[in-house]
C-alpha cells in the first residue's frame, strides 16, 4: 500500500505554485496526497520567513500534524527552512529541513528516509534525541530556477515566474544567474501557461 502524504503551505502564492508542483512529483514516485487535515504516514510543511510569527505558526502546525498522527515523518521547506534550517531541525517532531534547492528533491528525501527508517521505532532507536536532518546550501550558492504551477488547490493556478518574495524586508534575497533569460527563452516560459489552458483552468496568477 501506498504512503500517505499531506501538503500545508504557508505564505505567498510563489509557495502555492511550488507546494503543487512538489506534491505532483511525490505522487509520480508512487505516494499518495490527501489533506493535511487527514491523518498521512508524512506531514510537509512549505514554510514562510516573512510572516508574522512565523516560529510560532510554524510549531503550532507541527504539533497539529503529530496529534493526528504520532508516528508520522514531518518535513519542512521552503523560506524559513532555508533561513534556519538548524533551528527547524531542532523542533520537537521534525525529521527533514530542506533549503532552497534541495526542496525539490523532496520525493527521493522521502523516499531514504523510509528505507533507513521504515518505522518509528526504527527511527526513535536510530535517532534517540529527536534531532531532524537538515539539507541547506548557502542562498549565494543557489544560482538555478525551478518552475512551477498549482492546478486543482485553487480556483485560479498560480504560476511561477520567480524565485523569493518581493516584499519591503528581504529576508531571503535571492540573486538570478545574469544568463537566466537566456536559458529560459520565452518560447519555452509560454509552455506552462499553455498547457495550464489545455487542462481546463482558464484563469492564472
Amino acid at each position: 500500500m501506498s504512503k500517505k502524504v499531506a501538503f500545508h503551505t504557508l505564505g505567498c502564492k510563489l509557495n502555492f505554485s511550488e507546494t503543487s508542483t512538489i506534491a505532483r512529483q511525490t505522487e509520480d514516485l508512487g505516494f499518495e496526497r490527501v489533506p493535511f487535515e487527514e491523518v498521512a504516514d508524512m506531514y510537509v510543511i512549505n514554510t514562510c520567513s516573512v510572516t508574522e510569527n512565523a516560529d510560532q505558526r510554524f510549531k503550532t502546525i507541527v504539533r497539529q500534524a503529530h496529534k493526528r498522527n504520532p508516528k508520522a515523518y514531518l518535513a519542512a521547506i521552503g523560506c524559513y527552512a532555508q533561513l534556519k534550517p538548524e533551528e527547524l531541525a531542532a523542533v520537537d517532531g521534525v525529521d527533514l529541513v530542506l533549503g532552497a534547492t534541495e526542496k525539490f528533491k523532496l520525493p527521493q528525501y522521502l523516499k531514504e528516509l523510509l528505507e533507513r527508517y521504515p518505522d518509528a521505532e526504527a527511527k526513535a532507536e536510530a535517532n534517540p534525541e529527536g534531532l531532524g536532518e537538515y539539507h541547506s546550501c548557502g542562498i549565494e550558492e543557489v544560482d538555478s530556477y525551478q518552475g512551477g504551477y498549482s492546478i486543482g488547490d485553487r480556483t485560479r493556478a498560480f504560476l511561477k515566474v520567480q524565485d523569493a518574495a518581493i516584499t519591503s524586508v528581504p529576508i531571503v534575497p535571492f540573486r538570478l544567474p545574469e544568463e537566466y533569460h537566456e536559458v529560459i527563452p520565452s518560447k519555452v516560459f509560454w509552455r506552462k501557461p499553455k498547457r495550464l489552458l489545455i487542462r481546463g483552468c482558464p484563469k492564472s496568477c
